[in-house]
């Protein structure tokens, strides 16, 4: 009789197991399955117009589920003039009616792209194809009763549309026990001197299962020689201490712009003073597992340098803005642990000119054609604009005009060809390291800029297409890519940025002529004003710290 119930039990248990398991391999395909598929999508059955649209401030719900079910595909295709857009919109979910959302986080962070940035995603959970633009998620999200997902546009500066199709299997039976998916988006901005930097703080029985980091940095160097420390159910030593921040990432002295199954790196901006990094890590083979508690941080340590270009320490704490998202499985619906920041809390303020509409105000030489042409599919307006060039020498000029004082990170964002050439730039008709501190990559390490002689800093752009990965996609639209110049010091005021060809990259031709290419197409001038004042004096106050824990 005992060995009967214990087969019934063992069969049940095979059953309910069968019900609800992700079916992530191919054998498991091979078995029923269970439930209903079902679908929640902008798209409608009379016309192609497959999108929804988001005024600024509106929020949609997107999904109204009644379960019991499970969420196993999010397909997202936002988009926006405003271009920070990854930042502005924002995805929430809410579990069984409850009023706070368990995922809360800007769309960009949630799929591995930091800083209101864009970049391609190839990993397990989450995917994100065509050059940024096409957001997948594949975590798996159980619920009993009930799960609505809103998308928010916080922007303050364009409306915005977004395409999506949530697929879901709802169930006959709800199981008996749910662990609710969340994700939290969390910042320092700015950060505490001597801190670290906190990425999580969990109350309930979970498991942790993945986190994306970012940092927007405030000083040059090497940012990440801080150690990842997590405390388990209030322990006040970790059980679980690391070695450093790519060795959390799983990289090894120094980090490189790839992505993986578990772990990758998908933005990495040369080493500089507002250097811009998002790497991630998913803890699906070694979850983090907690009865009661977990608190994880990582210190915000590394490489000092100042403004002079001088390591004053190799492992002190930094001054860098860093942001994160949070993932994890709870068996109750999370009370949120951190505030979630308003949008210009998320973003540096911003001056954007899209150059197809400012083109009537671009000046340039009588050698030149600037021409607006009907469509590309990698800029953001559509239309965009190109310097239609055969000479050496010729040159344009794009005023812009700063209304506040302060230092700015200035970024153009190219669009990159068969047939262009190399533009040599000019600042305030200054050479580049007169006018301000060049980011302009070349043969050396761009936290080393202030230590070389002028002859030695890299001044020029090329605008011919060297990353040619996607040929359909790239012989006919190009490539877009937003290229930083440099950091620079504004007074109010009309300013400029002049652009003077040099010449040709030896593997551009002009297809009309068949002589080297010297074109240059572009797309947008960026000019963000950086929240890092006297960073010298932050410096000071660093090692003055750092002398009293000796």
């Amino acid at each position: 009789m005992k060995s009967l119930r214990t087969c019934i039990l063992a069969v049940l248990i095979i059953h309910v197991t069968a019900h609800f398991a992700p079916a992530q391999s191919l054998s498991a395909l091979t078995q029923p399955q269970e439930g209903k598929s079902m679908r929640a999508t902008s798209g409608n059955p009379y016309d192609n117009n497959d999108w929804a649209g988001f005024a600024m401030g509106e929020t949609k719900t997107i999904a109204d589920l009644e379960g019991p079910g499970k969420i196993t595909h999010i397909w997202l295709v936002p988009s926006s003039q405003d271009i920070r857009y990854p930042r502005a919109l924002v995805l929430r979910i809410y579990w069984e009616g409850a009023t706070v959302p368990s995922v809360e986080v800007p769309l960009g962070d949630f799929f591995a792209a930091g800083n209101g940035m864009r970049a391609v995603v190839d990993s397990l959970p989450v995917k994100v194809s065509s050059f940024g633009r096409g957001y997948n998620c594949y975590w798996e999200m159980p619920f009993g009763k009930k799960a609505r997902i809103t998308l928010s546009n916080e922007s303050d500066k364009a409306e915005a549309e977004c395409y999506y199709q949530i697929d879901w299997v709802k169930y006959d039976r709800p199981p008996e026990t749910v662990m609710y998916f969340h994700a939290r988006y969390h910042q320092e901005y700015p950060p505490r001197l001597g801190e670290p930097y906190t990425v999580f703080i969990g109350k309930g029985r979970g498991h942790y299962v993945g986190t994306v980091l970012s940092s927007q940095n405030g000083i040059g160097h090497w940012f990440g020689e801080g150690d990842d420390y997590f405390y388990i159910d209030g322990e006040t030593t970790p059980s679980i201490l690391g070695t450093g921040t790519e060795d959390y990432i799983n990289e090894a002295w120094n980090m490189r712009v790839h992505s993986s199954l578990y772990t990758g790196c998908t933005i990495f901006e040369p080493r500089a003073p507002d250097a811009r990094v998002t790497a991630y890590r998913w803890h699906i083979q070694d979850p983090v597992i907690f009865e009661k508690s977990l608190k994880f941080t990582i210190e915000r340590r590394g490489y000092v340098m100042n403004s002079k270009g001088e390591v004053v320490s190799e492992s002190g704490f930094r001054p860098d803005n860093w942001s994160s998202v949070s993932f994890w499985y709870q068996d109750s619906v999370a009370e949120p642990w951190c505030t979630f920041p308003s949008y210009k809390e998320r973003v540096n303020p911003e001056i954007v000119l899209h150059l197809p509409e400012i083109v009537k105000t671009i000046r340039h030489s009588d050698e030149v054609e600037l021409q607006i042409l009907p469509y590309n599919r990698a800029t953001w307006t559509k239309p965009w604009f190109r310097v239609k060039n055969d000479t050496v020498g010729s040159w344009v000029e794009i005023p812009f005009e700063i209304k506040e004082e302060g230092r700015y990170s200035m970024s153009l964002f190219t669009l990159l060809r068969e047939d262009q050439g190399i533009w040599k730039i000019y600042v305030d008709g200054k050479e580049i390291y007169e006018a301000g501190e060049s980011h302009i990559a070349g043969g050396y390490r761009v936290e080393q800029v202030m230590l070389l002689q002028p002859e030695e800093i890299n001044k020029t752009l090329d605008f011919y297409n060297v990353f040619r990965k996607n040929e359909h996609e790239d012989y006919i639209y190009g490539q877009n890519r937003e290229r930083k110049i440099g950091l620079f010091e504004f007074e109010p005021g009309t300013h400029t940025l002049k652009l003077v060809c040099i010449g040709a990259n030896p593997l551009s031709v002009n297809p009309e002529t068949g002589k080297p290419g010297t074109n240059m197409a572009a797309d947008i001038l960026s000019l963000r004003k950086l929240p890092f004042e006297d960073m010298d004096g932050w410096i000071e106050k660093m090692l003055k710290l750092e002398k009293t824990k000796l």
